[in-house]
């Protein structure tokens, strides 16, 4: 019995998956309309950056998150290096008063439909 055809289409079932799964999806990042004008200067400032140090680990180290609360969306940066917390930010940059850790923070515990605005790319969550 030859097991050679099983045997490729095994393997290439297998690469077929870890390609998908190794892809970023495309929907995983905010259409560039739905970002309010504060924050596409912010992340065009990041650019600037970059074009004189691609390198940077500052920059390429952060991110900005969208997420969805009370049928309204909510931005929150994010940065690997420090540690600091930073408030969830409005459509219209009104600073969402939350406290991350305190019992009862309906925010924090009903957020949702997590979508990428921007992030570096040594950014890992």
């Amino acid at each position: 019995m030859n097991n050679q055809p099983i045997m490729k289409r095994t393997i290439l079932l297998f690469a077929l998956i870890l390609f998908l799964s190794s892809c970023e999806k495309r929907d995983a990042f905010v259409p560039e309309d739905e970002i309010p004008s504060w924050l596409k200067v912010e992340i065009e400032g990041y650019k600037q950056t970059l074009q004189q140090n691609p390198k940077n680990p500052v920059i390429n180290g952060i991110a900005w998150i969208r997420y969805k609360w009370k049928d309204e969306y909510f931005f929150e940066y994010r940065s690997m290096i420090s540690s600091t917390f930073a408030y969830p930010i409005s459509f219209n940059r009104d600073t969402l008063k939350v406290c991350p850790v305190c019992t009862g923070t309906d925010y924090y515990e009903n957020k949702c439909c997590k979508q990428y605005v921007w992030k570096g790319s040594f950014y890992v969550e």
